[in-house]
């Protein structure tokens, strides 16, 4: 093998990471099935335990911690989008560099 044929073959490699990693990329995107599938799985272990022990729903503090877990997990969604828009800030910038 030449020079040049060594030198295409290097970049062919690099380019074929850079597409794996952009579809990997693209693939960790956020959706709005995982968020609707962690809300209903939330919904029904909450329904479980309920059916499991009937108890459960007369006392009062249970009410306070479905409340503390809903707004735990409305604030983890919240952090989780703001995250992921830096992320994709952050690879536009560096799309834009190359």
């Amino acid at each position: 093998m030449n020079k040049d044929q060594v030198e295409a073959h290097s970049l062919f490699n690099s380019m074929q990471k850079k597409q794996a990693l952009l579809e990997e990329f693209e693939k960790l995107c956020p959706n709005w099935k995982g968020s609707i599938i962690r809300f209903a799985s939330m919904l029904l272990g909450m329904a479980f335990i309920l059916f499991m022990y009937p108890e459960v729903a007369q006392q009062p503090v249970s009410y306070v911690f479905l409340i503390l877990i809903f707004g735990m997990s409305s604030e983890l969604h919240a952090e989780s989008k703001r995250i992921n828009k830096r992320i994709d800030a952050l690879h536009k910038l560096l799309k834009d560099d190359l």
